[in-house]
C-alpha cells in the first residue's frame, strides 16, 4: 500500500512539473518582442528567447504585392529569417483618414507563409531627408501642411518638424497603422520592430527659416533642451552659437519622433526605433566632404556628436541605428558617444546594408 502511495505521488509530480513547464512556455509564447538589458548587454527577445535578426531589406519602392515573389526568393536564397519593409504613407493613406491595408497585410502575411519575421519602416514625413512619401493631399496644401522655408526665403521639399499640423497628420497615420498591426499580429508576434521616419531631418537647409519657426529661434532655449545639453540659459544663438540652427532642427525633430512614437506604442506596445544617416564624407562625393547640417547629412538628425541629446529627447525611442552602407576609413575610425546622456531606454544598433541584405546587432 505504502509502494502505491509512493509510486502516485511521483506521478502527481511529474504530471504537475509538465503542466508547469508547459504553462511557462504558453507564457513566453505569449510575450509580444521586447529589447532588454542585462549586465550592460542588449538582447532583443522573441516569445521570451533572444532572437538573432538575419535580415534582407526590400528595396525602397519594391513593397507591393507584385513584387514579393521575387523577394521571398530572394530570401530564400540569402537564409534570412527576417525582411525588412517600408510601408508608404502615401500608400495606406491616398484620401485622409481613409486607409488602405492592402499591402502591408502582403508583406506580413506573405511572410508567414515562408517562415520569417518582419520589421516595418515608416515611410511617413521622412525619407532620406525629404517628403516623397507623403500624401498628396498633404504635399500639395502648402498652406496647412507647412514647408520647411530656406535661408533665402523658397520653400524646399521637406516637410516642417515646427507645423503642429504635419505632427498631427503624420502621427494619425502612424497610430492607425499600429493599431492594424495589434489586430493582425498581437498574437502571432511575426512583427519585431517598428521603424519610426526614415533617415529623418533637413536635406537642402540647416532648419526651418519661415517667421514662424524664426520667431521660436530668437525666443530661449526651451528647459528640456538646456536640461539635455547641460547649458546655461539663453537664446538658441547665445547658446549654442555656431550649432544653433542644427540644434534648433534637432529639437523640434527630436520631440516630433518621440510623441510619434509614444502614440504609436500606446496602441500597439512593440519595439520602435529610428536609423539616422551618418555624418561622413563618401569618396565619390566631393560635395559632402565638409561637414555641413543639411548637405552632408539631414540636418536635425542623431548623428554621432548629437546621439545623446536624441536619447534624453525621445525616450520613446527604444533605439537608434545608424545606416552603414560600406566600410570606408571615415567610419571605422569613428567613436560613439553613447555615454554623454542617460541611457535609460536606449540601445544603438549597428545596421550594414550589403547589396539586399541587412544584418542588426547591438552596437557596443
Amino acid at each position: 500500500m505504502r509502494d502505491a502511495e509512493m509510486a502516485a505521488r511521483r506521478y502527481l509530480t511529474l504530471a504537475l512539473f509538465l503542466i508547469i513547464t508547459a504553462a511557462c512556455q504558453v507564457c513566453l509564447a505569449a510575450q509580444a518582442p521586447k529589447l532588454v538589458s542585462k549586465d550592460g548587454r542588449w538582447a532583443l527577445l522573441v516569445d521570451g528567447q533572444p532572437y538573432l535578426m538575419l535580415g534582407g531589406q526590400i528595396h525602397n519602392s519594391s513593397a507591393w504585392p507584385s513584387e514579393l515573389p521575387a523577394v521571398w526568393k530572394s530570401l530564400a536564397e540569402l537564409h534570412a529569417n527576417t525582411v525588412e519593409a517600408p510601408v508608404y504613407w502615401e500608400q495606406i493613406e491616398p484620401q485622409r483618414e481613409k486607409f488602405n491595408w492592402g499591402n502591408v497585410d502582403a508583406v506580413v502575411n506573405g511572410a508567414r507563409e515562408h517562415n520569417l519575421h518582419v520589421v516595418l519602416l515608416w515611410f511617413g514625413t521622412w525619407k532620406n531627408g525629404n517628403m516623397h512619401y507623403a500624401p498628396q493631399w498633404a504635399k500639395t496644401d502648402p498652406k496647412r501642411f507647412a514647408r520647411v522655408i530656406r535661408a533665402d526665403g523658397e520653400p524646399i521639399d521637406v516637410l516642417s518638424a515646427n507645423s503642429r499640423a504635419n505632427l498631427d497628420a503624420d502621427k494619425a497615420a502612424f497610430v492607425a497603422l499600429m493599431r492594424h498591426l495589434k489586430s493582425l499580429d498581437a498574437a502571432e508576434h511575426t512583427i519585431l520592430l517598428v521603424q519610426v521616419e526614415n533617415e529623418s531631418g533637413i536635406i537642402g537647409s540647416p532648419r526651418d527659416f519661415s517667421p514662424e519657426s524664426n520667431k521660436e529661434f530668437a525666443g530661449p532655449v526651451p528647459a528640456d533642451m538646456l536640461a539635455a545639453a547641460k547649458q546655461k540659459p539663453g537664446t538658441w544663438s547665445e547658446v549654442f552659437r555656431g550649432d544653433a540652427d542644427e540644434l534648433f532642427q534637432l529639437y523640434y525633430q527630436a520631440r516630433y519622433l518621440n510623441e510619434i512614437a509614444a502614440a504609436g506604442k500606446a496602441e500597439f506596445d512593440i519595439p520602435v526605433y529610428m536609423n539616422v544617416w551618418l555624418s561622413y564624407a563618401p569618396a565619390e562625393l566631393p560635395e559632402r566632404r565638409v561637414r555641413i547640417p543639411g548637405v552632408q547629412y539631414p540636418s536635425g538628425g542623431a548623428v554621432q556628436p548629437w546621439v545623446g541629446l536624441w536619447r534624453a529627447l525621445a525616450p520613446s525611442i527604444d533605439a537608434i541605428a545608424p545606416d552603414i552602407y560600406g566600410m570606408t576609413p571615415a567610419l571605422s575610425g569613428m567613436s560613439w558617444p553613447l555615454t554623454t546622456a542617460p541611457t535609460t531606454r536606449s540601445w544603438y544598433l549597428k545596421s550594414r546594408s550589403l547589396i539586399r541584405s541587412r544584418s542588426m546587432t547591438s552596437w557596443r
